[in-house]
């Protein structure tokens, strides 16, 4: 047999090696100690990680901000260019109307050969027709103003027609 002394150191020496190769593959090999991380460190790294995320969810949350405020001016922009149009369509229709409601009943008054064209003037507003010049009969002006009566979208007609004498 061996010597009893050279096989606890030779088995020491294998322990020791197998050691270094479980620490090595752990990366736990050099035997320099750690230390642990003070809280100080670890109050400071989370200030500056909580100042950060504020920073970045306060920026986003500014261009959200400006966005929504430019939506709404836009928006508002719109509505009253909007408004504006339809004021002015409306203006538009009620002249359109009243221009037509011209039209037709100087159609119907001056179909008849003996009407007094030249003579006559119609304009309307808001469904009233207005009916002035001279005519050369009472008859002819009262059939002008029934004529123009007749017409639909006339609510009532002026008669400032004058018989010549």
């Amino acid at each position: 047999m061996s010597n009893p002394k050279s096989y606890v150191t030779k088995k020491a020496a294998r322990k020791a090696a197998k050691m270094t190769v479980k620490h090595a593959a752990h990366g736990t090999a050099s035997k320099v100690k750690r230390r642990p991380i003070r809280s100080v460190t670890l109050i400071g790294v989370g200030a500056f990680l909580g100042g950060a995320v504020s920073f970045v969810i306060a920026r986003g949350a500014t261009a959200r901000r400006l966005k929504a405020e430019q939506a709404a001016v836009d928006a508002a922009a719109v509505a009253a260019d909007q408004e504006r149009a339809a004021a002015r369509h409306e203006r538009r229709r009620v002249e359109l109307d009243d221009r037509t409601l011209t039209d037709r009943v100087k159609s119907e008054i001056f179909r008849p050969a003996d009407s007094p064209k030249g003579d006559v003037v119609v304009d309307s507003e808001n469904g009233v027709v207005n009916l002035r010049g001279s005519v050369p009969s009472a008859e002819l002006r009262d059939r002008l103003v029934t004529d123009a009566g007749a017409v639909d979208g006339v609510q009532h007609v002026e008669d400032l027609l004058h018989v010549r004498s």
